[in-house]
């Protein structure tokens, strides 16, 4: 069972981006290679009882098209007691619509999903993958060098002693080298 979640995940990739319908419309926004932020939100886990936890953490965007891209992300606890505690994910990221540019700014409103897989850390130390996640959200354009990223995803760790946990997240993504209008065509 281990072996076959990773594996299927890119199937899974792959089957929804195939599936997934274009959009026609106003100029497209050309995003760039990498984008770097940051987020914040609320982890709701349920295993032997129901934890609440605030979080915090990195994430680092590699867009591989305008529409396609790889995060990594890591997400610490508010501590509870001296050790540092957190999950680390690698996600894919499919945008459903293009952003559009708008008269005055790109302010456009971008759905996304994403699924993935990960693990955890615990002071000093990294698991092995052990983490399905699915999600979703939207990024919403402040100006040509930031956006605001607001998300939601589940996941289930699939160990033997596993749990069923819930993420909201905000943050901002800082893009390297801007984003800009392009006529590129989906």
């Amino acid at each position: 069972m281990t072996l076959i979640l990773p594996l299927c995940i890119p199937l899974l990739v792959i089957a929804f981006g195939a599936l997934s319908p274009t959009t026609a419309g106003a100029q497209a926004l050309h995003v760039p290679r990498v984008e770097v932020g940051g987020e914040a939100g609320v982890l709701v886990a349920i295993g032997e009882g129901v934890v609440l936890r605030p979080l915090v953490g990195p994430r680092l965007t590699f867009n591989i098209s305008q529409r396609d891209a790889i995060e990594i992300a890591a997400d610490t606890l508010a501590p509870a007691d001296s050790r540092t505690f957190g999950f680390y994910f690698l996600q894919y990221k499919r945008t459903t619509r293009r952003t559009t540019r708008r008269q005055f700014s790109w302010s456009g409103l971008s759905p996304f999903f994403t699924v993935g897989t990960g693990g955890y850390y615990s002071s000093g130390e990294l698991s092995r993958l052990n983490i399905a996640a699915v999600g979703g959200g939207f990024d919403q354009g402040l100006n040509r060098r930031a956006s605001f990223r607001l998300e939601g995803s589940g996941f289930v760790s699939v160990q033997r002693d596993g749990f069923l946990a819930f993420r909201i997240l905000a943050g901002v993504s800082v893009p390297i080298g801007g984003y800009r209008a392009s006529s590129i065509k989906y």
